[in-house]
């Protein structure tokens, strides 16, 4: 199954997600979601979205970042509504070369641009597409400026021939059969906490981190007919798919993995590429792997990658901090374990630490946790150990 190319509903469900991102970075404040989209009559400017000259550069700056846009395309008049925008990259797709480049995380940040090929993530898509038949609705949970939400809620949905509705935790979900449920880990850990009984016929998907086999087994003694778990990264797409419970994940029909080094695994495309996991991994067959642990340190915090070496790098820049430790606590957040200054105290010490750490980590950086003691904790070997 293959798609004929970009659709136009696609590019203005991804259209409506950047301008999103970008009107919030502009505005250093939460800008009002177009609920999946808007509508391609929209007004860009004050009797639309209100946004002022200088935001509409902004908007059209980052679609050109996104979408590969140059100025050849551009036409005497800036863009007046949503349309517009959606011309242009109709236009820059037209001969079905397009390209997209999204971000990493940047929780570190530093976050690296990654570039794909449109061609090779709509044919990711038409090859989900076939493992998920019989689907009415793609429920949206995440957005569509990432690539997890480019593929699943941008461009799937087109390749099922199916609607999106957005949903939002905390209010109704109205999920009903046929529904296909994109979410990340920590949606569905609350889900898994507010929702007793699923209507039949609901399939759920996961992606953005790890997800506990606690709340897999959970949501699927509740009611859910699958839940399926997505191994990828922002560099790569999606790598290989995991019906849980399953432990081990089937790679996509793109990818091989290759032999690299004596005790190593590397990523083959059906173009001769070569990719770095993201993990090392454990190989269980010709196509099923299994990750074992994060190459570069990172952990996930609500589908953003975070370095707990980092975030206590930070911490130990606080006046009167002499050592730190950061984990993944078992709650899916960051815990820290701090040794303060003889002279320091606690108390005091715990107020100043969190408004630093307000101002200088990200929301999934920020540890939630934190306990104060005369040393690290370490083993008899001297090695760092974890802590309750």
């Amino acid at each position: 199954m293959t798609l004929p190319g970009l659709q136009r509903a696609a590019a203005l469900r991804v259209v409506c997600a950047v301008v999103e991102v970008e009107m919030r970075r502009l505005r250093d404040t939460d800008y009002p979601n177009a609920g999946g989209s808007w509508l391609e009559s929209t007004l860009i400017g004050d009797e639309g979205l209100g946004l002022d000259s200088m935001e509409q550069l902004g908007a059209l700056g980052a679609l050109a970042e996104t979408f590969h846009l140059d100025d050849s395309l551009l036409n005497d008049a800036p863009p007046r509504t949503v349309s517009d925008w959606v011309d242009l990259i109709m236009q820059a797709n037209a001969a079905g070369d397009g390209r997209m480049t999204v971000a990493t995380s940047g929780s570190t940040g530093s976050p690296r641009s990654c570039i794909h090929a449109i061609a090779d993530l709509l044919d990711e898509a038409a090859f989900l597409a076939t493992q998920f038949t019989g689907r009415r609705r793609v429920v949206a949970m995440v957005p569509a400026h990432h690539l997890y939400g480019i593929i699943w809620i941008g461009l799937l949905p087109d390749a099922l021939g199916v609607p999106v509705v957005v949903r939002t935790i905390g209010a109704p979900l109205g999920l009903t059969a046929g529904d296909l449920v994109i979410a990340v880990p920590n949606q569905w850990q609350a889900m898994h906490s507010l929702i007793r009984c699923f209507p039949e016929d609901v399939v759920g998907v996961s992606s953005a981190g790890s997800l506990d086999d606690g709340v897999a087994t959970g949501l699927l003694a509740a009611g859910l007919a699958r839940l399926i778990d997505i191994y990828g990264s922002s560099e790569t797409g999606g790598i290989a798919i995991r019906d849980m419970p399953a432990t081990a994940y089937d790679l996509l029909p793109r990818w091989q993995v290759l032999a690299h080094g004596e005790h190593d695994w590397q990523l083959a495309d059906r173009h001769g590429r070569f990719f770095d996991l993201p993990d090392y991994i454990e190989r269980t067959g010709d196509r099923t792997v299994r990750p074992i642990g994060r190459r570069d340190g990172a952990v996930q915090v609500a589908g953003h990658n975070v370095w707990p070496e980092r975030v206590a790098r930070e911490l130990r820049m606080v006046d009167g901090v002499a050592d730190v430790a950061v984990r993944l606590h078992a709650n899916g957040r960051l815990k820290a374990f701090i040794v303060l200054q003889p002279d320091r105290d606690a108390a005091n010490m715990s107020a100043l630490i969190e408004q630093i750490i307000s101002t200088r980590l990200t929301d999934p950086e920020r540890p939630k946790s934190f306990r104060f003691g005369a040393a690290l904790p370490r083993n008899a070997m001297g090695k760092l150990e974890d802590w309750v």
